[in-house]
């Protein structure tokens, strides 16, 4: 084979082959080019702070805090724990019985400030009803009931008098000539207030909302307790009678039926009548006639039979 047919076979070949490698170039779809790595930004986590106490619903003062009065609230910032009554703090039900001191929107969130609890200062003064008055009374375990009455009971007040001699009973003895043989003492008692509250005993404010106490309160409490005070819910004028009459005689409580729904105020103050003497006084001689019977009873010598060694024999010589 001549030289120049070989030169012409493999020149074919060859651009054969550079065409064939064209075509197939321009079938394969182009690489797509490797993006670069985007630099990853780091977000923050939002702070978490710890819930707040709030008002769940308006409050007014007076008003006994419960379970649907009061919640935990998501807060976006740290309020001070020495302020603010926070849930890592206290337990939700240790804020039961409680009031707040002034009125409270629903939603506001609660310091140590505003609420009050039951023995801390300022409590008796915030449950105290408007235009109300809280006075104290002396009292014993008798008077008062002692383990009958307790807070936010109802109860009325009377007064007991008692004196040993009465110059009225020597007087109407002198003119009468007749002088007892036992001579009564003179008693007597009356209503002063009714259905009044109590908010103390031994000056202690209790909250009228009872939760139940840990092993601990349950012993205190089994324990019999000595009230020497006990203060009232009462209203100005009463105030004034109470503290006239613990000057005078005995207070006594009465306790109340919790069905019993007389208004407080239906008597706040003692009637007097024309005579200006006070009415409706429960006496001696109204309560029982024992004294009456005995000086009725005729008195008759007595003459002591002595008969050796026996027991000496009472007689009485009749005419």
């Amino acid at each position: 084979m001549k030289i120049s047919s070989v030169l012409f076979i493999s020149g074919a070949f060859v651009i054969a082959l550079g065409g064939a490698f064209v075509v197939r170039g321009l079938m394969i779809p182009p690489v797509k080019p490797v993006p670069k790595p985007q630099p990853v930004v780091q977000v923050k986590a939002a702070p978490v702070y710890t819930p707040v106490l709030a008002a769940n619903r308006d409050l007014q003062p007076g008003e006994f805090i419960d379970g649907g009065a009061i919640r935990w609230q998501a807060v976006d910032k740290d309020y001070p724990a020495e302020l603010y009554i926070k849930k890592d703090s206290t337990d939700l039900a240790y804020n039961y019985g409680a009031t707040v001191r002034r009125f409270v929107r629903k939603g506001e969130l609660l310091t140590y400030a505003l609420v009050v609890k039951s023995g801390e200062p300022g409590f008796l003064a915030s449950v105290l009803a408007k235009g109300m008055r809280a006075v104290a009374i002396p009292t014993n375990a008798v008077a008062s009931n002692a383990g009958l009455v307790s807070a936010g009971d109802r109860v009325d007040v009377i007064l007991g008098l008692s004196r040993k001699d009465s110059s009225d009973a020597r007087q109407a003895s002198k003119k009468s000539g007749k002088v007892p043989a036992i001579q009564a003492p003179v008693l007597a008692s009356q209503t002063l207030v009714t259905n009044v509250r109590v908010l103390a005993l031994n000056n202690v404010a209790e909250s009228e909302l009872r939760v139940r106490p840990d092993e601990k309160d349950k012993a205190e409490d089994s324990r019999s307790q000595y009230f020497e005070t006990v203060t009232l819910e009462v209203t100005p004028k009463q105030a004034e009678q109470l503290a006239v009459a613990r000057e005078i005689g005995t207070l006594q409580l009465a306790l109340r039926s919790v069905d019993d729904d007389e208004p407080g105020n239906e008597q706040s103050t003692t009637p007097l009548s024309a005579g200006n003497q006070l009415a409706e006084v429960t006496t001696l001689e109204q309560v029982t006639e024992i004294y009456q019977k005995l000086n009725d009873v005729p008195s008759t010598p007595a003459v002591v039979v002595y008969m050796g060694s026996q027991k000496p024999l009472v007689t009485h010589v009749t005419n």
